[in-house]
């Protein structure tokens, strides 16, 4: 159950966090436009963990164009379509103050006077929600510098504003995701519990194997949308916590993913 909540939570932010990234490792010293975009998609399709596949990168004279087949079990097709503005305001966010390697792709889009479009495609529905940033909006991006650690800020502010659009979740028989919310120290899952079905005392009592599963999970997923995640959270100092409260009793309890922890599953290359 962690292993799919976290994913549904932060999967389309961070791929799209991801997107340029695949074009500055492709080729960021060609002069063209159109012979960076080739060469890109020549990689396609590229697979980007559980949260979805790139299947192409064109360049169609106006904007650079990825289309994406996305897992509907973890990002809602039609969440995203119902939400344009929250959508592009997470993705520029995502891109201010850019690694080097993107913000070359990003002046290269710029000076060519092209957009940026990212087409949604859901895997089993077929259903479409696309994006759109113009020229204008690209030089805007590059021209938003601010101070890093209010930019690492935003980025999980924005990565959560999305995320909370796809809850209330039923994550289990007993427990409904509500929201997630950013404390000073954790990004937190809020998780209501039926008593009936499982008193928080349990959780209490088996917090250590609750943690330990969420743990493994974690470790285990090397994909990229995953190692994202958990570079954000400890780029802001956050721990990920799961609060879970009790529906009758309003008692809670907290199994918490220390810093310590989250850092020991990056993967080093």
């Amino acid at each position: 159950m962690e292993r799919n909540l976290l994913k549904k939570s932060y999967g389309f932010v961070l791929l799209c966090s991801l997107l340029l990234l695949t074009l500055s490792i492709s080729s960021c010293q060609e002069s063209k436009l159109k012979a960076v975009v080739a060469i890109a998609n020549k990689q396609c399709p590229m697979d980007m963990g559980e949260v979805g596949t790139i299947t192409s990168i064109i360049y169609d004279g106006s904007n650079v164009v990825y289309t994406l087949n996305m897992n509907e079990s973890i990002t809602d097709i039609a969440i995203l379509k119902d939400n344009p503005e929250s959508m592009k305001e997470s993705i520029k966010i995502m891109f201010r103050n850019p690694a080097k390697d993107v913000k070359e792709m990003l002046k290269l889009v710029a000076e060519c006077n092209a957009g940026l479009q990212m087409k949604f495609v859901g895997k089993d529905s077929g259903a479409e929600a696309v994006c759109e940033l113009t020229s204008e909006e690209v030089k805007e991006v590059l021209k938003a510098e601010s101070d890093p650690s209010q930019s690492e800020r935003a980025k999980l502010e924005a990565q959560l504003k999305m995320a909370n659009l796809q809850f209330p979740m039923q994550a289990s028989e007993e427990i409904v995701i509500e929201k997630i919310e950013l404390s000073d120290e954790s990004v937190v899952y809020i998780c209501k519990v039926d008593e009936d079905a499982c008193p928080i005392s349990q959780i209490e009592a088996n917090a250590g194997e609750v943690k330990k599963g969420i743990v493994a999970n974690l470790a285990a997923q090397s994909d990229p949308a995953t190692q994202v995640f958990l570079k954000t959270c400890i780029n802001n100092d956050k721990s990920v916590a799961y609060r879970y409260i009790g529906t009758k009793s309003g008692n809670h309890y907290d199994v918490v993913i220390t810093l310590p922890e989250l850092k020991k599953m990056i993967i080093k290359k």
